[in-house]
């Protein structure tokens, strides 16, 4: 069984059996993104439906860039352990998305009153 555990010098040492290895920050994300392209290749799918929900990333900093080319756009989240995810919108998925938000936002009853926070920390790159 791999075990792992985080070193204080801040790596993480990955143990199977007697052997084990120590990665950085910057290893671990190579590790993760190759993990994560094998994972795509497997015979059982990820599945179609969300699982269970166990962790939430509160008000993650994105990014969006779009392609006047193909009206695709560009949507990057971050994720505190998995690092930025990139998602490409085809320009009808952004369209049923804007209407998706649009009533998100009547539901809630929200309005320009709560003005727009433009904080580093929240949007990286304005849409263009």
């Amino acid at each position: 069984m791999l075990t792992s555990k985080l070193q204080p010098d801040g790596t993480v040492q990955l143990s199977i059996g007697d052997e084990s290895i120590s990665l950085t920050a910057p290893e671990m994300d190579a590790q993760i993104e190759y993990l994560a392209k094998l994972r795509a290749q497997m015979r059982d799918r990820v599945p179609d439906a969300p699982p269970p929900i166990h962790t939430v990333i509160s008000n993650p900093a994105y990014s969006i860039r779009t392609d006047s080319m193909t009206k695709a756009a560009l949507l990057r989240l971050r994720h505190e352990g998995y690092g930025w995810l990139n998602f490409e919108l085809p320009p009808l998925e952004t369209i049923n998305m804007r209407k998706t938000w649009s009533d998100i936002v009547f539901k809630l009853g929200l309005d320009v009153a709560y003005g727009e926070y433009e904080g580093p920390e929240r949007r990286v790159n304005k849409p263009h």
